[in-house]
């Protein structure tokens, strides 16, 4: 029962240490910060974002999918009342005039919308509405997924990140970024938004979520490995199986198999025998973030775990985390036994390396960024300016690895077709509403 005991113990971290009530919002700090203070303590990190609350909510809806506790179930339901919330909107975009309608904001009341932060609160909002049986955030979800996809260019690329004041004025200002011709080769910010478009196929047979996907994910295999990287080639990788996961879902034809198989044989080169995956470098002059050059720019922006590409260090806010998420959906996607074998492997990796403190309770039961798997021992560069190898990130790394091993010990996957009925009575209307047949 290490699993089951493990899971418990992020969900105590997340309900003692992270969890929040201001006026009627009950929701969760992003984090703790890597800096350590002369006290020998870290500072919380309050910043409150979409992503953090949504992937939150999913940990305690998947608490109270294995235990029945209905305070569980409401703090998951409260805390998705925050993201969604209509009437006194923090973070959703709910003016039908507005180009950005149906987008959700990057941070409290901050109107800038990467895809992939949008995906990752769709993701786990989906999980949510499934988990609890609750259907009243369905419209606002899909509706947040069409404002994705018609701000989604004719390849089947969107921008990065899109700024409220980068959309043209009135209604249909969204329209200049579906007619571009965008591409980005870079999974990070692309693949989870991909992922999402095929899991709706998937619910409602409509064609309009796969052509550009599609087009898209054969043009990001084409390219590999000249990618753009953020932090390292491998949180690429691990952020591309997802998508192909549910690609294999609904189309196992055997070009989608060969590219799932080939990004899970690039990911487990990088395991080791313990089961963490090494971080690596991508090819020179395609990353957005690289090793610092010199000792001046240490520190002054984001940066990888590693210096080099021989450093023993994993990443568990950009690779491991996704990797487990990703192998998990593979798995149940193909059934192939070398690719479960590989999320067995980092399941007991994760286990083995939580986070105990009694010194330091605010961090018992997590999992920071960096670990060392040659010193067994939190470690790595510090070169990052906000997120060094310490943090404590609460949606991005500890939500993911609590709730894969939630469904470890459910003995499900994130994918579900059981949600089609009540998207599929939705969905015309929001089309209409969204204007997609423009868009098509």
């Amino acid at each position: 029962d290490a699993e089951r005991k493990t899971f418990e113990r992020s969900v105590a971290w997340f309900n003692n240490h992270a969890l929040f009530l201001r006026d009627w919002r009950m929701g969760v700090i992003e984090g703790y910060q890597s800096k350590i203070d002369h006290n020998g303590r870290q500072y919380p990190r309050v910043w409150v974002r979409a992503d953090c609350l949504a992937e939150s909510a999913m940990v305690f809806a998947y608490a109270f999918a294995l235990t029945g506790d209905l305070d569980m179930r409401y703090k998951a339901t409260q805390i998705m009342e925050y993201v969604w919330n209509e009437s006194e909107p923090d973070f959703l975009q709910r003016d039908p005039e507005s180009p950005a309608y149906g987008l959700v904001n990057w941070y409290e009341r901050g109107p800038v919308f990467y895809g992939d932060d949008n995906a990752r609160v769709i993701l786990p909002s989906l999980a949510v509405a499934r988990l609890l049986g609750d259907s009243r955030w369905d419209e606002r979800i899909v509706r947040c997924i069409l404002a994705n996809l018609r701000t989604t260019g004719r390849l089947g690329f969107r921008r990065n990140r899109i700024d409220r004041h980068q959309f043209d004025d009135g209604k249909h200002g969204w329209r200049k970024f579906a007619s571009e011709e965008h591409v980005s080769y870079a999974p990070h910010y692309q693949s989870y938004l991909w992922a999402i478009y095929l899991w709706m196929h998937a619910l409602t047979g409509d064609d309009v979520f796969l052509s550009r996907t599609l087009n898209a994910m054969r043009m990001t295999m084409d390219a590999y490995p000249r990618w753009t990287w953020s932090n390292g080639i491998t949180q690429e990788i691990a952020r591309m199986i997802l998508p192909l996961a549910f690609l294999n879902r609904i189309d196992a034809r055997p070009e989608h198999r060969s590219w799932l198989d080939r990004m899970a044989g690039e990911l487990s080169a990088q395991m080791d025998a313990s089961g963490a995956i090494r971080e690596k470098l991508g090819p020179p002059g395609y990353g957005i973030f690289s090793s610092p050059a010199s000792n001046e720019a240490y520190g002054v922006t984001e940066a990888p775990v590693i210096q080099q590409d021989d450093s023993p260090a994993c990443d568990l806010l950009y690779t491991v985390n996704f990797s487990f998420l990703g192998l998990r959906e593979a798995a149940g996607a193909t059934g192939d036994l070398g690719i479960k074998q590989a999320e067995d492997r980092v399941a007991d990796f994760l286990c083995r390396i939580q986070v105990r403190s009694e010194e330091h309770p605010y961090l018992d039961g997590t999992w920071m960024r960096s670990f060392d798997y040659r010193y067994w021992e939190y470690w790595g560069s510090s070169a990052d300016a906000g997120w060094g190898p310490w943090c404590v990130e609460s949606g991005w790394c500890n939500a993911w690895i609590a709730s894969v091993l939630a469904m470890r010990c459910l003995g499900e996957t994130l994918f579900s077709e059981s949600l089609g009925p009540r998207i599929r009575s939705i969905l015309p209307s929001l089309l209409d509403e969204m204007e997609i047949d423009l868009w098509r």
